[in-house]
């Protein structure tokens, strides 16, 4: 890592010090919340477009992923003023944290080598940690969207009523969630993204397809690459009415990755249906009553 990365990491981490901060409230005094500019949302929660010091903003890391640098410095390279919308900021007991536009604000103190500056701000009054965590999970538009992860993090720590249920059906087939995003570990699910789409179009095919995997291969971490996951999910929407468990169980979950590797169509785009199609082939590998025909799942090659 460069030295110049060093220190704009250094300084996204560094702890405010709380006699700067002092000085930076007297300088420049908080916004009013009693202001006749903030606009009450309902009777609790209101916002005010103002100005702070960039030395008051912080960043909640309980909810939020940590600062990329590489988008940091894109964001400095193309930097125009005029295109800087203002940061999404929640005063939230005596602090000031930004669930919109930390990147915007780490690029600033790039630009302006770290020294106290005000910012324009959309201040929001009112918000709870929940609030924050389910405003951020759903960025969209002119900032990069919440990857993942990240998203369902903060979505999960909102009680989101949608993540907190992807999260039982998870534990309850006998998995848990890498933190990360990442894993090599028995029984942790990291492809956290293939995973919430699964989700997101079928809750039922979810439980069905971590069920499957689980009785299949009993959490074994190869088992859950992405596109196993993935192919799993695509063979028993192609043959849910048709599958025999038992055959499965026998002839597929008694497969190791050499042999899907052997059995799978390496020709495929889709490695989802790379691994769907050898999970078929080796389903049928003995052939007779009960044997599965491929056209059903031809329908989701493309």
């Amino acid at each position: 890592m460069s030295r110049k990365n060093r220190n704009a990491r250094r300084q996204a981490n560094k702890p405010l010090n709380p006699h700067a901060v002092q000085i930076a409230m007297d300088t420049f005094p908080a916004a009013d919340k009693n202001s006749a500019a903030v606009r009450m949302l309902d009777e609790k929660c209101g916002y005010e477009f103002t100005r702070l010091p960039s030395i008051m903003l912080e960043s909640d890391t309980s909810y939020q992923r940590p600062i990329d640098l590489k988008r940091v410095q894109r964001i400095v390279e193309n930097f125009d003023a005029r295109l800087v919308n203002p940061l999404k900021v929640s005063e939230r007991e005596g602090h000031y944290y930004v669930f919109d536009g930390a990147h915007t604000l780490a690029a600033l103190k790039e630009i302006k080598k770290f020294d106290n500056f005000m910012v324009d701000v959309m201040l929001f009054h009112g918000l709870a940690y929940e609030d924050e965590a389910y405003l951020f999970a759903l960025q969209r538009g002119e900032s990069k969207e919440v990857a993942t992860a990240s998203r369902l993090k903060a979505l999960m720590l909102s009680n989101d009523s949608r993540a907190c249920d992807f999260r039982s059906r998870t534990e309850s087939a006998g998995f848990r969630l890498s933190p990360s995003g990442r894993t090599a570990a028995k029984c942790t699910l990291g492809c956290v993204a293939k995973l919430w789409r699964i989700f997101e179009e079928d809750a039922g095919l979810y439980s069905e397809t971590l069920s499957l995997l689980m009785s299949a291969w009993h959490g074994e971490a190869w088992s859950l690459n992405a596109n196993i996951v993935g192919g799993v999910a695509m063979f028993i929407q192609a043959y849910r009415s048709e599958m025999n468990l038992a055959r499965f169980l026998k002839h597929v979950g008694g497969a190791d990755l050499g042999e899907l590797n052997k059995y799978k169509d390496a020709t495929a785009k889709n490695k989802d249906y790379s691994f769907a199609f050898a999970m078929y082939r080796l389903y049928n590998k003995v052939g007779g009553t009960g044997a599965l025909t491929p056209y059903a799942l031809y329908d989701f090659k493309i």
